[in-house]
């Protein structure tokens, strides 16, 4: 058995950056190719000083071969739970949140798109550009069993 400490257990990681803030009708889509074993999940964010709210409303899609999940999550970011990508300077904060723990795809080819979907107190519509959010990311790791 093999145990490594600082060991890099990412499948898959990348950014895309946003020019002008987050646009509603621009989502954020990666591909990757899953492995047989379990992975987790997980957006990252990057914003700074200028982002409006203390939370953000996220669409997700998973798709797979075999597989498609689809959920509208909100994500506290003043609550999140600390990660080694939450760190924060005087005007970047990086945020990291699970969207999916300990899920197989049987090898196959895996999209995540991800669209924003935070509005005003006063509004029905979401925000069609949202400041502050200079890039989403992806990471997919492999799934560690807690109990070991």
């Amino acid at each position: 058995m093999l145990i490594s400490c600082g060991g890099d257990d990412s499948i898959f990681l990348d950014y895309k950056n946003m020019t002008n803030g987050w646009e509603y009708e621009n989502p954020v889509e990666f591909s990757f190719d899953s492995p047989s074993e379990a992975v987790n999940i997980y957006i990252l964010l990057r914003t700074d000083k200028s982002y409006p709210f203390s939370n953000i409303f996220i669409k997700s899609q998973i798709v797979s071969e075999n597989n498609q999940i689809v959920d509208t999550i909100e994500l506290d970011l003043k609550q999140e739970k600390r990660t080694l990508f939450s760190g924060n300077s005087l005007s970047l904060n990086n945020h990291s949140f699970i969207i999916a723990k300990n899920i197989s795809f049987k090898k196959s080819k895996v999209t995540v798109k991800f669209n924003h979907a935070n509005r005003f107190l006063d509004s029905v519509d979401a925000v069609k550009n949202l400041d502050g959010i200079l890039s989403v990311g992806l990471l997919v790791d492999n799934y560690q069993n807690e109990e070991l």
